[in-house]
């Protein structure tokens, strides 16, 4: 498939990852791109483990060799990436999941954070990638693309990379007549609705505990996320659909549109807990 371009950043080049070196330098913009500004997420996936400069060059390592081992691993995995024309340089970087079945078929499946050392830091990152991915386990149990991470560098942004990105899902859904998701922080969802997504609700993260202990409130400090949203593109980001008679309807949405069993599909049987 030829991969999109745009003429507002026609001097950068859109490539999709195939090495290991490839991924570590996708890497290394993720990093910088979540710490300007810094993000919380940051700490839950790449949890750096002192205050050396050692200790974040180990977390680095650590998270280079993991999300490689993991796109090996997937085989709906695709990284996307941008480089500059003059320099090279990878100045961004958007991994988008091509599901041609449900990926769900078992159900919700519960996440966990190996890279956490076990204990109060893990069962808190843990929590929040649960309450993340429940909507999206609950109600996109039929093909479909959905996009994981989005990362531009600092020094690129509002040049047309996050665009370039979000083409190379998009193009690709539309091809494949397929629906899109994600969760979107606050910053990046202008950029989202631009091509069709819309938020369906908000998710505030839950993290009361009884009797929590000192580690526990420290991660609540420290590590809870701002809120995020559930976004979702219908086929074609066509979001009104004309009957024969040309009466406008809208399409229907993700918990009505049903799950994929063995080829057909079963409508949901219940919403994500929290919608209104």
């Amino acid at each position: 498939m030829e991969e999109p371009t745009l003429k507002a950043a026609s001097k950068y080049v859109l490539k999709h990852a195939k090495t290991k070196e490839e991924m570590d330098q996708i890497m290394d913009v993720i990093w910088a791109a979540n710490y300007s500004p810094y993000d919380p997420f940051a700490q839950l996936f790449f949890p750096v483990l002192g205050f050396r400069p050692l200790d974040r060059e180990t977390s680095v390592a650590e998270s280079k060799a993991r999300f490689w081992s993991q796109h090996m691993a997937d085989p709906s995995s695709n990284w996307f990436y941008v480089v500059g024309g003059d320099t090279g340089n990878v100045v961004g970087c958007a991994q988008w999941q091509i599901f041609t079945s449900n990926p769900f078929p078992d159900g919700v499946p519960p996440l966990t954070a190996p890279w956490w050392p076990k204990g109060e830091h893990r069962d808190f990152c843990e929590l929040i990638l649960n309450q993340v991915y429940k909507p999206r386990a609950n109600w996109m149990r039929r093909p479909h693309l959905a996009l994981n991470w989005m990362a531009v560098h600092p020094a690129h942004r509002r040049l047309g990379i996050g665009s370039l990105l979000m083409a190379a899902g998009t193009t690709r859904a539309d091809s494949l007549n397929l629906e899109c998701w994600m969760e979107a922080s606050s910053m990046g969802k202008p950029l989202y609705e631009n091509v069709g997504f819309r938020s369906l609700f908000k998710i505030a993260f839950d993290t009361d505990r009884k009797d929590a202990s000192n580690v526990w409130r420290k991660c609540e400090r420290e590590m809870t996320p701002p809120p995020f949203f559930a976004m979702w593109r219908p086929k074609g980001g066509m979001w009104d659909i004309y009957a024969a008679d040309g009466e406008r309807r809208g399409v229907k949405m993700p918990w009505e549109l049903g799950v994929e069993q063995g080829g057909r599909e079963e409508r949901v049987a219940e919403a994500y807990p929290g919608h209104a």
